[in-house]
């Protein structure tokens, strides 16, 4: 039979409806003794329940203060990064936990308990940037409004961090204590170098149960493998093309690998024997025609110092989820297929993104498609970087890949691409350095830690059919073997993580804090569980 729940518990605190508020959160109100008959765990659940929100607010409020832009500044070199360091080690000491600092700031580690680490709460206290002027109000300064914390990084890390400590500090001050050591990790270059913590989880001594709060619900218990690709070729001379032809000058698009461009530009002049007249009405033409076949296509042509310019406007996206973006370069490559150009790099490489790329998500027309069939779906390809640049075009890929095909075979599958863009260029396009493919992270989804938080999930949440899930993204959870994410983003919410004017709704955060807190007490404060396969 299932106990009460926190809820239910709550009415067995006397005058706890009456009570002020500093009263009303005494520690001594949720004991035993008050408490009769509920367990310990039923008391931490109803005390964080009825008493953690406003500490949660308060704490993240503090940590979003510090302006800790890792790409900005490194950990070693970041004021804000070591002064939140002392905050934090202030903290730990106010309430009775050890802290300490691994590496020059890389990470902070604050402990409760004794032994052998059990369970390993995984955050980072760096932020993306947060230009002010695309800001309604200074992202450093937060502030509560319409039921939503606002502030720069309050989803993206520091308002699950807060959570954390605050779900800790509850079980703490109710007399709890853990079965061996609880920490909480706090990496500082999450958003830039992740060197520190990758150190950090190779060589600090491994938790049973690790759980990263940089994703989303109801359980991420895989990440897709990271690849970077590199196609370059030489800018000319130009092969024998026509007098009339157009010649490429200069190509343009995206501004980072893990990044789907939102915008691509070709810079195109006359050939000899043709005017600047001619060549606007001819590539204005070529997107009409381009147009019939991608109706939602959007391009411009103008005249810029006596060359013809065309931009063409997709839809910005992360990589990770290149298929709800719309990628300018796929466009670019259908009307420059339409055009007459002196055959140089440029048109080489356009011809390789219009031939291997345009419109495939997935890596078909390369020969890369495939898929695990189930947790994580199928791998997604996304050309996202195009320059000229030291006399070469170069092009840049990323890939997610999901379990299923080993580093070696999806290597093999790469050069076999390769091939087949050579071929394509008559030599022409080859691949270039930097090639790297990072293996799928992938969790035990029967294990004791998935099942666990999948059940916390399913309660909360009342979804009884709810499943793990699956990230194209990259979180630090995948530096810890079987290491998962848990929140803090609910399904069917926006997340605003690296947005501007970034929030999180009190309601999420409240809730959050007590499914974490939950699984707090379960992994780390009662025996562990055991899976089937122990039994």
């Amino acid at each position: 039979m299932r106990l009460p729940t926190a809820t239910a518990l709550l009415c067995l605190v006397p005058s706890l409806a009456l009570a002020g508020a500093d009263s009303r959160c005494r520690a001594s109100r949720f004991s035993a003794q008050e408490m009769k008959g509920a367990s310990a765990q039923q008391r931490h659940a109803a005390y964080v329940q009825a008493c953690a929100l406003d500490e949660v607010v308060e704490l993240t409020k503090q940590l979003v203060r510090f302006k800790t832009v890792s790409s900005e500044a490194p950990p070693a070199k970041s004021p804000d990064i070591a002064a939140m360091g002392r905050f934090l080690q202030k903290w730990a000491k106010a309430h009775g936990m050890a802290y300490r600092v691994v590496g020059d700031n890389d990470v902070f580690e604050i402990a409760w308990g004794e032994g052998a680490p059990t369970l390993g709460l995984v955050f980072h206290g760096d932020v993306v940037p947060a230009p002010v002027h695309e800001w309604k109000r200074p992202p450093f300064e937060p502030y509560v409004q319409e039921g939503r914390l606002f502030g720069r990084g309050v989803e993206d890390d520091k308002g699950p961090l807060a959570s954390a400590l605050v779900a800790l500090d509850h079980a703490r001050r109710l007399g709890l204590k853990p079965q061996g050591k609880v920490l909480v990790i706090v990496g500082n270059g999450e958003e830039s170098d992740w060197n520190g913590m990758a150190k950090y989880a190779a060589t600090e001594p491994k938790p049973t149960h690790v759980i990263s709060v940089d994703s989303g619900y109801p359980v991420v218990a895989a990440q897709s493998g990271f690849v970077a690709w590199n196609l370059v070729a030489p800018m000319g001379p130009a092969l024998k093309s026509s007098k009339v032809a157009l010649r490429p000058v200069d190509v343009k698009a995206g501004e980072f690998l893990t990044q789907v461009p939102g915008t691509a530009t070709l810079k195109l002049l006359p050939g000899d024997e043709g005017s600047l007249s001619v060549a606007l009405e001819t590539v204005r033409s070529a997107v009409t025609e381009e147009q019939r076949v991608r109706p939602g296509l959007k391009a411009d042509v103008k005249e810029e110092g006596g060359a013809v310019v065309l931009t063409v406007h997709g839809k910005a996206v992360h990589a990770s989820i290149a298929d709800e973006g719309n990628n300018a370069l796929w466009g670019l490559s259908g009307v420059a297929a339409r055009l007459l150009m002196e055959d140089n790099g440029i048109a080489a490489m356009l011809r390789v993104l219009a031939t291997r790329f345009d419109r495939d998500h997935h890596g078909e027309k390369l020969g890369l498609v495939y898929s695990d069939g189930g947790l994580m779906g199928t791998l997604i390809v996304s050309p996202t970087v195009l320059r000229v640049a030291d006399g070469k075009v170069s092009l840049g890929v990323n890939m997610r890949r999901p379990q299923g095909k080993d580093a070696a075979a999806f290597n093999a599958s790469l050069d076999h691409a390769a091939e087949r863009v050579g071929q394509d260029s008559g030599g022409r396009v080859k691949e270039g350095g930097g090639r790297y493919v990072g293996d799928a992270h992938v969790a035990d989804t029967s294990g004791p830690l998935v099942t666990t938080l999948l059940d916390i999930y399913k309660r909360h949440k009342n979804v009884p059919d709810a499943k793990a899930t699956s990230v194209r993204g990259g979180t630090y959870a995948r530096l810890f073997p079987k290491a998962v994410d848990f929140g803090p983003g609910f399904p069917g919410e926006e997340y605003t993580g690296h947005a501007p004017d970034e929030s999180i709704s009190l309601e999420s955060l409240d809730l959050g804090t007590r499914m974490l807190a939950e699984a707090i007490h379960t992994l780390a404060l009662t025996p562990a569980p055991v899976s089937a396969k122990e039994k």
